[in-house]
């Protein structure tokens, strides 16, 4: 009975998306979870913190209620906002154990170590199977002064009993900035701390600093171009001590300066599995250089997003039980980011295209113009298509303001079918959406956009 087509060690993302492919497949499949099935992205990141944002967004717009011809506020309580997160996050939770349950998937709570190509152990009891995937996820990054006790990860922030009257965070990327977001909106008092020049690494310029002034304009201080040198926690609270001598101290500091692959006690060496400190290398179709053992996630290295570790991981299982054909384009691979306003993107944005030597065209279209954004007093930000110049067909697209995780979608289709920017100014859409923001843009590529 412990024999199997599929073992999938790790539950999260990457693990038990995969899980229902195969069993869809009519394979016999078993994941072997130590914690709780969904792994960090539901349990301890995506969907926990995304709730949070839900309710911090409508206090927001309370607190503007004149704006939209209202009058009143909302309050808030932290205990009745972490209730709500922690039943959304078991009822999701919920729905992935009944659907395994409905397809006969075997679910080992316990740790998995490989032996073998063939053979998983997972706690005392062996596992035989034709198949392989290796996708235990990440572990937050905790290096030199950061590994003291005391220090707090996302992981501790979830489980707060009480809101600090004041915050420091050190990390000025997405997890750290949509912290921020979140707490600035409860009133407590947030210093970020970023090493680099500038927040958010990796988005262009002028997309990031809509989210840098928004950040400042709610309370946040933003100190960039400065590490933190020193950290000192106690019962009275924490002080940090940056590069420049600059002294900093809060009732609680959270240190969000990335993750690491977890591929420690797998028994990666002694299998035969090879990997570096940036994570296990895979081919195009998440094969490792073993021939029957695949690796999807963040183990990886190559994205920290939960839809890229199912993508990678769905790929895998093509290629063990289907055609083979699926393949992840890393330049067509969308990302969000939930500050206020959100950041969504789809490929590399206009600084990447350049870097690599690829000449490109863009075109941006601002909320402020768009008669649904006015209405809906959202009228910070735009959207930005960027187009190849030899051909005009799109290659990325980046956004900054409401609902951009929701609006990113269309880009996706557009990106990944090699449309044409003048294209999409040419589709017709529907009147007054935010969608027409994209219609827009893409008249910029033709006679002209028309509301500017």
């Amino acid at each position: 009975m412990n024999r199997y087509d599929l073992v999938i060690i790790g539950g999260g993302p990457a693990g038990y998306i995969p899980a229902i492919r195969a069993a869809q497949l009519g394979r016999r499949v078993a994941v072997v979870e130590e914690e709780l099935l969904g792994g960090t992205c539901l349990n301890r990141g995506c969907i926990p913190t995304k709730t949070l944002v839900a309710s911090t967004t409508l206090l927001r717009q309370s607190r503007n209620s004149k704006k939209y011809g209202l009058e009143g506020s909302l309050s808030f309580s932290w205990d009745a906002l972490s209730k709500r997160k922690d039943t959304v996050v078991k009822r999701l939770r919920k729905g992935v154990e009944a659907h395994f349950k409905h397809l006969g998937i075997d679910i080992y709570s316990t740790h998995a170590v490989i032996k073998n190509p063939g053979e998983v152990l997972a706690g005392d009891t062996l596992l035989e199977t034709d198949y392989v995937l290796l996708s235990p996820g990440s572990l937050p990054l905790m290096p030199g002064p950061f590994s003291a006790d005391g220090i707090q990860t996302s992981r501790d922030v979830l489980s707060w009993d009480t809101l600090p009257e004041s915050l420091i965070v050190v990390g000025g990327g997405v997890i750290g900035c949509e912290f921020a977001s979140i707490f600035a909106s409860l009133g407590v008092g947030i210093t970020i701390v970023e090493m680099l020049p500038s927040i958010l690494p990796g988005i262009d310029d002028d997309i990031r600093q809509v989210v840098h002034r928004s950040l400042k304009r709610s309370g946040v201080k933003v100190l960039t171009g400065n590490a933190a040198k020193s950290v000192n926690v106690s019962g009275s609270g924490a002080e940090v001590e940056l590069n420049d001598a600059t002294q900093l101290s809060a009732e609680r500091i959270l240190v969000s300066i990335g993750r690491k692959a977890r591929t420690d006690s797998l028994g990666l060496s002694s299998a035969g599995v090879e990997f570096s400190p940036a994570g296990i290398q895979t081919d195009k179709n998440g094969m490792t250089n073993l021939e029957r053992v695949y690796a999807a996630g963040d183990v990886t290295g190559k994205w920290q997003l939960a839809h890229a570790g199912s993508a990678q991981a769905l790929a895998a299982v093509d290629h063990m039980f289907g055609q083979g054909n699926r393949k992840v384009n890393p330049d067509a691979m969308p990302g969000c980011i939930f500050t206020s306003p959100e950041i969504a993107t789809v490929g590399p944005g206009q600084e990447e295209w350049e870097k690599r030597g690829v000449q490109v065209r863009t075109a941006i279209s601002r909320y402020i113009a768009n008669g649904k954004a006015l209405g809906m007093n959202e009228t910070e930000g735009f959207v930005k298509i960027i187009a190849r110049e030899s051909d005009g067909i799109v290659i990325g697209v980046q956004i900054v303001g409401a609902d951009a995780s929701s609006l990113i979608g269309e880009a996706v289709m557009a990106v990944n079918l090699g449309v044409k920017a003048s294209e999409i100014g040419e589709m017709i859409h529907p009147h007054p959406t935010l969608s027409e923001l994209y219609m827009e843009a893409g008249e910029s590529f033709g006679a002209g956009a028309i509301h500017g």
